[in-house]
């Protein structure tokens, strides 16, 4: 790489990072929150349009603002890749390096392993001890032998007593010293390993938008509204509660639609709750009791008439034919099979399930169109025992998934590709709340996000 020399008085004024009003308008990710692979680009470009000088040292007068100008980065090769993913700044550290990358790796934590250099998109990485660099684009995508454009910050010569030396951001372009980010193949297959943020999505993926319609039962007995911003993970409405109760002890929730609730209680009583307003405040009609022998542990509904209850580990669909149903619209329930000893259970699309197991493991189920006895399904281990430790988890379609813990936070997923029976695509897209979600049952409006 072309590195150009400069006189002492030039190097002067790129010594220190430049303050946070230098930022760009702020972008749409948050920290350690899903973000595009086109974000992550314009995020390091960033760095480069703003001369950022290589510093090994991490000291607090070293430090480089992000886009946004609310976290400081290292202005080293792993904390170009840490700002440039909208990772957290490790509590004043400058982002990750280059072994706690390894570390992650290693732990399967944030970032995972590609098969192969060539399975390399924008916005993802190599990295081997000591050394890493933002992949931006093939020099030639019909031969990745001709290597690749990177993002990188590489620190070359002897630093000075502050600890700077002469090299500068770059990337794909040549920047105002005259350097470019260039990888050979050779160099990249020698040594690097590919690897992947795991909350990076392609630019089509994160276009999931719309609002999280969930609404719950606290212990007391009163009924919670809340709505999520899909797209960002933030409440845009609520959290509204009732002032009244809703006078039984619920045990299983399925949402039918904006304004109408199924619960069923302890001693297997299926009620059918009328909302009639929640927005500032939640109020809803005496529940109307529709059914007794309900003893399911687990409800969902999907949007599209079928509604999914498991009670003994027995799995039927009721089909519901109206918004507002009474007993006799609701059918008696056909069985889709046994051995469903799931712990939470929501809908992802009309014939889709998803559950947790009480070991942790995610699992979905695809149910047959028509059903002719027990095994009208075809299973799926999205994710294994590892996983999350959830209470609750519920989804309004699209691949969005919020997981509810007992210690009362919810988070929010995303999965690519919700259908495909695999779950190597769905990321985490950050935490609604860290605090303060004390509902003991949780529905959200299913097939709302498309």
């Amino acid at each position: 790489m072309v590195v150009t020399t400069l006189s002492l008085a030039t190097v002067a004024v790129v010594h220190a990072p430049e303050p946070a009003a230098a930022a760009v308008t702020a972008a749409a990710s948050v920290p350690n929150g899903t973000i595009s692979r086109s974000e992550v680009l314009a995020r390091a470009q960033n760095w480069v349009d703003r001369a950022v000088r290589y510093n090994l040292t991490r000291q607090s007068n070293t430090l480089y603002t992000d886009v946004e100008g609310d976290n400081k980065y290292g202005p080293d090769c792993s904390g170009l890749v840490s700002m440039a993913w909208h990772m957290t700044a490790n509590s004043g550290k400058g982002g990750n390096s280059t072994s706690d990358f390894l570390a992650d790796l290693a732990n399967g934590v944030n970032v995972k392993r590609l098969g192969s250099m060539h399975d390399l998109l924008p916005g993802d990485a190599i990295l081997r001890d000591g050394h890493m660099e933002l992949f931006a684009r093939w020099k030639n995508p019909g031969d990745h032998t001709q290597g690749a454009w990177t993002y990188s910050l590489n620190g070359t010569g002897d630093p000075d007593s502050n600890g700077w030396q002469d090299d500068w951001a770059k990337g794909p372009s040549v920047n105002s010293h005259g350097q470019r980010g260039d990888e050979s193949w050779s160099s990249m297959t020698g040594s690097y390993i590919p690897i992947r943020y795991t909350r990076i999505i392609d630019d089509s993926a994160g276009q999931v938008q719309g609002t999280a319609s969930i609404y719950g039962v606290l212990p007391d007995g009163r009924l919670t509204y809340t709505a999520v911003d899909v797209a960002t993970g933030r409440r845009s409405h609520g959290a509204v509660v009732s002032t009244a109760t809703i006078g039984f002890t619920p045990r299983a929730m399925a949402t039918l639609n904006f304004n109408t609730i199924l619960i069923t209680d302890s001693e297997g009583k299926l009620y059918r709750v009328d909302v009639i307003t929640n927005k500032d405040s939640l109020v809803f009609n005496q529940p109307i009791l529709l059914a007794t022998g309900w003893t399911h542990d687990l409800l969902a509904y999907d949007g599209n008439t079928h509604l999914f209850g498991i009670a003994g580990g027995v799995l039927r669909r009721y089909t519901v034919n109206t918004a507002k149903p009474a007993a006799a619209n609701i059918s008696s329930g056909a069985l889709v099979g046994t051995g469903f000893v799931l712990k939470t259970l929501t809908t992802t699309a009309s014939n889709w399930i998803l559950g947790t197991a009480f070991d942790g493991r995610l699992l979905a189920y695809r149910i047959n169109g028509v059903l002719t006895g027990s095994g009208n399904y075809t299973p799926y281990e999205l994710k294994d025992s590892t996983w999350q430790v959830f209470d609750n988890l519920t989804s309004p379609g699209s691949g969005v998934y919020f997981g509810h813990r007992p210690e009362g936070s919810m988070h929010h997923y995303l999965d690519q590709s919700p259908h495909d029976g695999n779950g190597a695509d769905i990321i985490g897209l950050g935490t609604v709340d860290d605090t303060g979600w004390t509902q003991i049952l949780l529905s959200a409006q299913p097939a709302t996000i498309t």
